[in-house]
């Protein structure tokens, strides 16, 4: 019996069953589907974060507390020795270096007359660090570097929850009771590592100290002249900064460190959520081969017709493990439909980006899913007797 006419045969079987073959091919959808959806979406937000950091411009430095890997966050606390006298230090030492802005955080909130904005997050920068990292004004001005006042730019957020379509420049907004006048609004930026860059408020350093009672800058933003001497400029930081400072002090992080680290971690949690999804998929292989016994079952005295009439046990195996990949690559080929348009769907709420790779990737799985789950109803098929599977009632 040639592969033509296996073919032919499992077709046929798939279709008297149509709807018991519909449910057993919905779980593989579901698997295949979910892979697609999930890796879209890490995919999604991968782009995302290299938007914005490739916006910021390739040469770009940051210095911030600790060593590279520390814990920064909840639970991994970091002692901060920068100072802001490193300012002039670095602006001195370093002859590849254009700018460097020391930059403070804190969240407040902000109030026109009736209207307010909570947890805003409030950043002291001095005036270069509009040109350092390439942020642009789309209504009135940046105040300059040294520029004194108690002068704000504000967040694309923050103008249309306190001004709305309304022109906000000129105007008098209150932080933490202290009034500030608003002096241009930056351009719309979205978010990055989870904060919002709209929802913000940029001051002059100086007042920003006294309002958020910092002493210590948070970070360092550096411009280096040409991004070809990015690493050079790094490695002079780094020796400059460990006259005063321990190793596990301070990190200066480029743009390539960041993306690398960024996608580790995307990576990780790629896989890990491929591998969630991917126990649909292995739920939807119990299925088919659950399916495919019973069908055994039900078929006993067919095989034993057929073993009678000269087929032989390949015959039979190959008969019944080519219906089991026929589903699985039916449920496949739904679910790369399906999980291509979801993520079509939800893209247009939020970023996602479709990696044909891991669409081939799942749909290859659920072929092999196919042969994993079918090859023991098979070969339980093909090992009947003839005699026996003809007296089966």
């Amino acid at each position: 019996m040639n592969l033509s006419e296996i073919l032919k045969i499992s077709l046929k079987a798939i279709r008297v069953n149509k709807g018991r073959s519909a449910l057993t091919v919905l779980g593989v959808v579901i698997g295949v589907a979910s892979v697609i959806l999930l890796v879209s979406l890490v995919s999604g937000l991968g782009k995302t974060i290299r938007d914005q950091l490739e916006s910021f411009g390739a040469n770009l430095l940051v210095i911030i507390p600790g060593e590279p890997g520390g814990g920064r966050g909840p639970g991994g606390v970091v002692t901060n020795k920068l100072e802001f006298r490193f300012t002039s230090l670095l602006e001195n030492g370093v002859n590849e270096i254009s700018e460097v802005v020391p930059s403070i955080q804190g969240v407040g909130v902000t109030k026109y007359k009736n209207k307010e904005t909570s947890d805003t997050s409030i950043y002291g920068v001095t005036g270069n660090y509009f040109d350092a990292l390439n942020i642009e004004i789309v209504e009135g001005k940046a105040f300059a570097k040294n520029e004194p006042g108690n002068f704000v730019v504000i967040g694309f957020k923050v103008k249309e929850k306190l001004f709305g379509a309304s022109n906000p420049l000129g105007k008098d907004i209150t932080i933490q009771k202290r009034r500030f006048k608003v002096l241009g609004v930056q351009k719309e930026r979205g978010n990055i590592f989870g904060r919002d860059l709209d929802n913000v408020i940029l001051i002059p350093l100086g007042p920003a100290r006294s309002l958020l009672g910092v002493d210590r800058p948070n970070w360092f933003f550096i411009k280096v002249e040409n991004d070809k001497d990015i690493n050079i400029a790094k490695e002079k930081i780094e020796k400059l900064l460990l006259k005063d400072l321990e190793k596990e002090d301070f990190t200066v992080s480029t743009q390539e460190d960041t993306l690398a680290l960024i996608g580790r971690i995307l990576g990780v949690l790629s896989a890990g959520l491929g591998g969630v999804a991917a126990i649909s998929l292995i739920v939807g292989g119990v299925g088919i081969m659950n399916i495919m016994l019973v069908s055994v079952t039900e078929r006993t005295r067919e095989i034993g017709l057929r073993k009678a009439l000269g087929a032989r046990r390949r015959d039979i195996l190959l008969q019944f493990l080519t219906e089991a990949v026929v589903i699985s690559v039916l449920g496949g080929l739904a679910g790369v439909i399906a999980g291509i348009l979801l993520s079509l769907v939800v893209g247009n709420f939020i970023t996602t980006e479709i990696n044909f790779f891991y669409v081939l990737l799942a749909f290859f799985f659920s072929a092999v899913i196919g042969i994993i789950f079918g090859i023991t109803p098979a070969i339980k098929a093909s090992k009947l007797s003839p005699i026996e599977a003809l007296r089966y009632e």
